[in-house]
């Protein structure tokens, strides 16, 4: 995964909150990240929470094994880590844990999102239907494919001429080999490596059933992901029926996060009272364009540190996840528990189990959130908060523990 100054969304929270609270506790904490935007100045730098960063070749989201073992051997070899925790192995690969293994140094994996299931992390197909995992590379790079912002790639994806020449594009393009081309099974290459991990750590209740039972694996172990202790201060107090009444969204700007189906909603609730603020970074211009244009009272804060988020999410009456592809566990849901924010979200289930039946709504239904909009804007108390989560502190002590089992 990326990580480093400038990289901030819920993976790399994940794991800053986690490298500093081991650090805390006497771990000698070492990241090690891609940087596929091309940000970071140095191979090795001291990030401004004092973590120690190490700069990894990047190979593209879709990469499977990333750099060859025997670099990553090297590399472990001159850290001589006791332990390796993979967080992401998108953009740098899975070969760091083979490296571990050749050395006899135990691994431990956190499934973050859904990219061990789907080369792309959404597990959404072209019909708006939820795939159950990877097929094989043609049948998902024709999905991503079918499904791409970009138009004339979706057009030409659904030729039959050229649908399969589209695919066979997009991989190569989505993938930088460090040798030879990955022809190896992507299903059994992932198996292997989350099999041979000490424990598989979930940070849903959903991605441990879906990772359990696609992979058949007996190491999963549920540890939701926590919050710094700045969360859990005291909410400053908010006045209801204000004007306006303030909506929020705090994410990735792109499809699959839904944001167009929060500003339809917004637009048939036709309420001149209802301002929506927007937060976050944006992954698809075009569609960016498209959404914060779309809603005449519309705000966009832009990406924001974990500070600002927090200030960000205070400033609102009601926050939207609107979803359209499986969570996780969204960051910006136990953020909301913490800072005691009504939320409305889809029904994908990374979301609903933190919620009341209330609070939730199917995915890409415009109408049923204006109608939700509707009773939030009337009576904010009949929206419910999500469940209060663990503070990072926790999540580290119950991590180290799990370090600590192997030794």
């Amino acid at each position: 995964m990326q990580f480093g100054p400038g990289y901030n969304q819920g993976t790399e929270k994940y794991i800053r909150n986690l490298a500093q609270d081991l650090s805390k506790r006497g771990c000698d904490v070492i990241v090690a990240g891609g940087d596929p935007e091309g940000i970071l100045t140095d191979p090795t730098l001291i990030d401004e929470d004092g973590i120690r960063l190490i700069k990894l070749p990047t190979f593209g989201w879709g990469t499977t094994e990333g750099d060859s073992i025997e670099n990553y051997q090297a590399l472990l070899s001159e850290l001589k880590p006791d332990v390796v925790h993979m967080v992401n192995p998108a953009h740098i690969g899975i070969n760091l844990l083979g490296a571990a293994q050749n050395l006899n140094i135990p691994y431990f994996i956190s499934i973050t999102d859904f990219w061990w299931l789907c080369p792309k992390h959404t597990l959404t197909l072209r019909s708006g239907d939820f795939c159950s995992g990877f097929a094989d590379y043609e049948t998902c790079f024709r999905c991503i494919a079918e499904t791409h912002p970009n138009k004339l790639v979706k057009t030409v994806s659904q030729l039959p001429v050229t649908r399969n020449y589209i695919a066979k594009i997009l991989h190569l393009k989505n993938t930088t080999f460090a040798t030879a081309p990955e022809s190896k099974n992507r299903k059994q290459i992932l198996a292997s490596a989350l099999n041979k991990a000490r424990k598989v750590i979930c940070l849903s209740k959903t991605s441990l059933r879906r990772i359990k039972e696609y992979y058949s694996l007996s190491n999963c172990h549920y540890i939701p992901a926590g919050l710094s202790d700045t969360w859990f201060e005291t909410v400053p107090h908010r006045q209801t029926n204000t004007t306006p009444f303030v909506v929020g969204f705090l994410g990735a700007i792109a499809p699959h996060k839904g944001l167009h189906t929060l500003t339809h909603a917004l637009n048939d609730l036709g309420d001149s009272k209802v301002k929506l603020k927007v937060a976050g970074r944006i992954s698809d211009h075009r569609y960016a364009k498209q959404c914060l244009s779309s809603y005449k009272i519309t705000e966009y804060t832009g990406e924001l540190s974990e500070s600002q988020s927090k200030e960000f999410l205070d400033s609102l009456d009601l926050l939207v996840i609107p979803s359209n592809s499986p969570e996780n566990q969204p960051q910006v849901l136990l953020e909301a528990a913490a800072r005691k924010k009504p939320v409305l979200a889809s029904n994908t289930p990374g979301c609903a189990e933190l919620l009341s039946p209330i609070s939730v709504f199917p995915v890409n239904d415009a109408n049923k959130l204006k109608e939700l909009l509707y009773i939030a804007r009337k009576d904010i108390s009949k929206i419910s908060c999500p469940t209060l989560g663990l503070s990072s502190k926790e999540v580290s002590d119950k991590i180290l523990s799990e370090y600590q089992k192997v030794f």
